[in-house]
């Protein structure tokens, strides 16, 4: 299923579910709405001395169909969690590569996130447009990151991203040397916590929507052009 046939299927869930503020949200933001993303990118050939650590021990491992059961599962979720959950099912079910997740001591899923790789370059166009640019054998694409009900505010996106990343990177051929994602700037804490699991700043991405249509642009960035990084201490 394409990205635009799944996003109307959140759409038919949500009249279903009584959520019409969200569709009527959704159907104003594709008529007129602009949305900045921050553009990050992790440097593998670089040390990053994170500054923040999970209070909870994590281990990454490659997802796999048995694990894949307990991290899709929506038993005792909100609505809102679980369409959010469902976009993620939706990528795996996809054939999406490189999917990660960071366990907890007793084996549980405590984040997920995909590293696409080049050889699905075509794939991702198709499924999520212009949103990314065009990537080469070096670099990897970060998406669908999630972090479940259970481990939220424990600290988990900084060591999850970094741990993810980096088991990644060591089951990636030796070409690849970054990977790269745009969550957006609005996100303060998508935004600071990507920083804290070792990727840097280096692009903007303006996703706009007119009448239905959409445009894409990216410019090169630093912290600065970005207002969530006020009084933010980055670290090294």
């Amino acid at each position: 299923m394409s990205r635009v046939l799944n996003r109307l299927k959140v759409l038919a869930d949500q009249v279903k579910a009584g959520e019409l503020d969200n569709v009527k949200a959704d159907i104003a933001g594709w008529m007129n709405s602009s949305t900045e993303s921050v553009g990050f990118r992790r440097d593998f050939t670089k040390t990053y001395n994170r500054h923040t650590k999970a209070d909870i021990a994590l281990t990454a491992v490659a997802l796999n169909d048995a694990l894949a059961e307990r991290t899709f599962n929506t038993d005792g979720m909100k609505d809102r969690d679980k369409q959010f959950l469902d976009r993620r099912r939706a990528i795996w079910e996809e054939g999406f590569q490189g999917a990660y997740v960071a366990v907890d001591p007793d084996g549980e899923p405590a984040y997920l996130q995909w590293f696409i790789p080049h050889t699905q370059a075509a794939k991702v166009k198709s499924y999520w447009g212009p949103l990314f640019p065009d990537f080469g054998a070096d670099t990897l694409i970060v998406e669908g990151a999630w972090i479940p009900p259970a481990f939220r505010k424990k600290n988990v996106m900084g060591e999850g991203l970094y741990l993810t990343s980096e088991a990644a990177k060591a089951g990636s051929p030796d070409v690849v040397r970054y990977a790269t994602c745009y969550p957006e700037a609005a996100n303060k804490g998508a935004v600071l916590g990507t920083h804290s699991g070792g990727y840097d700043v280096f692009e903007k991405r303006t996703e706009t929507w007119k009448y239905g249509r959409r445009s894409v642009d990216f410019v090169p960035a630093t912290e600065a052009d970005f207002a969530v990084f006020d009084g933010y201490n980055s670290g090294s």
